[in-house]
């Protein structure tokens, strides 16, 4: 349970400071931990992510109704845009992370004859086991010679995957890549997805994930796809038949928000990158190799370096040294984070600016597709960089005071990581 005299003691002077309303719901679970038990959302595990009953208390919050058209800028796997088009509302989404974008695209895949699709799948799972157990006395090589398969190009990939679990998921997905029909292909590219990772050498942490080199784990790459599939077919029949909301997801880069986005918004739902130094590429990076989204290091790099809060690889060396400087008009918004945090760190305080210049490019970005009335919810998280505390939802509140909107509360929903202050928390803001 939040306690909410802690968070009032330790935290909130802050807020009134700086002349921030604030509150406290009673939301239960707003981590990735609750959508692991709802249908459709518990298809794809993204820890990073929130919970659909969070996106359920925004939309009433916010007053979402089917005229308002909604968008989640960061769309991650796809939590808001589930949520929505089960409630029967509106949302264009934006994701950067490729393979993220084909998660919540083909998560949305609710249109198919339930009865056979899941004749299908049985067929699917039965081809899959009889192919995997015909090469079972094949080593990978073997396989891989035979069929006509190539390992995933990501480094060290063994490290990933154990070469016998590796021979068997290349199996499976040759059979899922040649299904015929486009809306089963979706569905059950969803569950390989899953299963790519369920079976890899890992630890599922939060919000990374590390290797898991010694586990004892008795991984069966059949029973797990068919563990997947089973839950897509049980979750499409407890969806409702009719009266769902119209869902787009979109590719794109929400620094370019108004290049990508061509109709008018009413809300935004939504949760950025946090400038905590995780990278959301790592989360699906063996994903992104396995389900060949990508060809070579060079396009995950790219990738995170173009997301607000990049921070591997590429994203990092062109920070390592010099200075980076703030927007003009961001420079007395940040001027004490800097003067604090420069002399400590100066990559971290160039990692720091570089993230809040970023959002400060989306936010430009969000003024020239909104409707007026426009209401939105950011999702965000504090962190400490080299010591020094970062009040993100302080920040970023400025920032939008800076470009016009309303600042209308502060909505803090969970304290995160042990004693440590930080906190989970949605600033809400509106135009007139």
């Amino acid at each position: 349970m939040f306690q909410i005299g802690l968070f009032e003691k330790a935290y909130a002077d802050q807020y009134i400071e700086n002349g921030y309303s604030y509150a406290v719901p009673q939301v239960n679970d707003v981590t990735f931990l609750n959508g692991l038990s709802e249908p459709v959302h518990r298809w794809f595990r993204l820890t990073p992510s929130y919970s659909p009953e969070l996106v359920r208390f925004l939309v009433k919050y916010l007053d979402c109704s089917k005229n308002t058209l909604i968008c989640d800028p960061f769309l991650g796997k796809g939590t808001t845009a589930i949520e929505l088009k089960r409630l029967g509302l509106p949302i264009v989404g934006v994701e950067l992370n490729p393979l993220l974008k084909m998660v919540s695209d083909y998560a949305l895949t609710w249109e198919v004859d339930r009865g056979d699709f899941a004749g299908y799948c049985l067929s699917v799972e039965k081809e899959i086991s009889e192919l995997i157990e015909s090469h079972k006395n094949d080593s990978l090589e073997e396989v891989l010679d035979r069929q006509a398969l190539s390992v995933p190009v990501i480094h060290n990939v063994f490290r990933w995957w154990r070469k016998p679990i590796l021979k068997d998921l290349l199996l499976a997905k040759k059979v899922v890549l040649r299904v015929q029909n486009e809306e089963y292909k979706k569905l059950l590219w969803i569950a390989l997805c899953s299963s790519s990772l369920d079976c890899a050498n890992i630890h599922r942490n939060h919000p990374t994930i590390t290797f898991d080199d010694d586990h004892a784990r008795k991984i069966n790459v059949s029973a797990d796809f068919k563990e997947n599939v089973d839950h897509i077919l049980k979750d499409l029949e407890r969806l409702p038949s009719k009266n769902w909301g119209k869902a787009k997801v979109l590719l794109g880069d929400s620094t370019k928000l108004a290049s990508v986005v061509h109709n008018k918004i009413d809300r935004v739902i939504t949760s950025p990158p946090y400038p905590n130094r995780f990278s959301y590429i790592h989360q699906t990076r063996p994903q992104l190799f396995f389900m060949e989204v990508f060809e070579n290091a060079a396009q995950s790099a790219d990738v995170d370096l173009a997301a607000i809060g990049g921070t591997w690889g590429k994203a990092t060396s062109i920070i390592y040294d010099g200075i980076v400087e703030p927007y003009p008009h961001l420079a007395e918004i940040l001027d004490s984070v800097i003067e604090e945090l420069r002399p400590k760190s100066n990559l971290m305080c160039n990692y720091a600016v570089k993230y809040f210049n970023m959002l400060d490019s989306h936010i430009q970005q969000l003024l020239k597709i909104v409707n007026p009335g426009f209401r939105g919810a950011y999702v965000v998280g504090n962190s400490r960089l080299s010591g020094v505390e970062i009040v993100t939802e302080v920040v970023s509140a400025k920032i939008f005071e800076a470009h016009g909107f309303n600042v209308d509360n502060l909505l803090v929903f969970r304290k995160r990581g042990g004693r440590r202050s930080l906190y989970e928390t949605a600033v809400c803001i509106s135009l007139p």
